[in-house]
């Protein structure tokens, strides 16, 4: 668990002008809330929490915000980033207020470690999640959940409920869901070869219709 501090600001206005001008000034309108908590409208330096979440922990940073010109001060998780669909710029942040001694559910990032046998052996790896869902206190949120896949041999799949368990932290995430696969070198040239072979197939019907417009 990471913990560090930054200065918010009071959003006085509400509404798209208001949210508009802000972003124009250089701050990202956001929101506090929580279980039986009131929300508080803030804005926020999108700079300085960038700088912030540069750490291993990422968006599990726990951030002690520190409202300006006020005692207040309250500890939250980013939980959700509204992004522009054209530029990727941030537009609204959601952040859930923590509640001492009491569980949240956040995304925990996988590292795996070690190279798999099958690898070794001329498999390829295939990554279908990078991370899982978990319920756990806040000060026991993991940087990172780090997996050994060094005994993996071709064929091989490592799913959800095979991650060992964890003190304080409940896994969240269906457990057969597949986290990765090592497969055999064939299988994956078979399929290449079938989305090349599909791909002229395609290229073969339009030259083919061409041809019959032209004729007629």
């Amino acid at each position: 668990m990471i913990t560090v501090e930054l200065e918010v600001f009071n959003r006085e206005s509400l509404g798209k002008q208001a949210n508009k001008k802000y972003r124009k000034d250089g701050f990202i309108p956001a929101v506090i809330y929580g279980k039986n908590k009131d929300n508080l409208n803030i804005l926020v330096d999108p700079i300085k929490l960038k700088k912030l979440l540069k750490n291993e922990a990422g968006e599990n940073t726990i951030i002690e915000m520190k409202l300006d010109k006020s005692d207040l001060k309250k500890n939250v998780l980013l939980k959700d980033a509204h992004l522009d669909t054209l530029t990727s710029d941030p537009l609204h942040l959601d952040f859930y207020e923590i509640t001492e001694g009491m569980d949240v559910k956040v995304s925990a990032p996988l590292l795996f470690a070690g190279k798999p046998e099958g690898v070794k052996n001329g498999g390829v790896i295939q990554t279908l999640s990078n991370e899982i869902k978990i319920e756990c206190l806040p000060t026991n949120i993991p940087n990172i959940i780090e997996i050994d896949i060094s005994d993996l041999n071709i064929g091989d799949t490592l799913r959800v409920k095979d991650i060992k368990p964890m003190n304080g932290i409940e896994i969240l995430s269906n457990p057969e869901s597949t986290i990765i696969s090592v497969l055999a070198p064939r299988l994956v040239v078979e399929a290449s070869t079938t989305d090349a072979d599909e791909s002229s197939e395609s290229v073969s019907d339009e030259n083919s219709e061409q041809e019959k417009n032209t004729e007629g």
